[in-house]
């Protein structure tokens, strides 16, 4: 098999930038970077772990990326960085994909 082709529009660094809280949402995301990639090898994944140099440019890093991923989980919308990657996202327009933590130990739960 091979694996489909990316498009990545110019001016872009990224398919998508992964949105998480740090204390409840770190290790999940590194779950899905890491499955997308096996799965799209040649996807481009922001992760703050991997490729953030200065937290003053995270809008410039939302900027540069095509699809913003926000992984909701406890204390998501209480983060002050991650209220600024919600509001850059929205402002710029960027496609917006919710990822729901199933976990009730991390804020998740049913959405019932």
């Amino acid at each position: 098999k091979q694996a489909p082709k990316l498009a990545l529009a110019a001016g872009l660094r990224w398919h998508l930038y992964l949105s998480h809280i740090w204390s409840t949402g770190q290790d999940a995301c590194a779950t899905i970077k890491t499955q997308l990639q096996l799965l799209l090898p040649n996807v481009k994944i922001f992760l703050d772990v991997d490729d953030l140099k200065d937290i003053g440019m995270l809008e410039e890093y939302i900027e540069e990326s095509q699809v913003v991923v926000m992984f909701l989980s406890r204390g998501y919308f209480r983060s002050r960085n991650c209220l600024r990657d919600v509001r850059a996202a929205i402002e710029m327009g960027k496609p917006l994909i919710l990822v729901h933590e199933a976990d009730p130990g991390k804020g998740g739960g049913t959405l019932q």
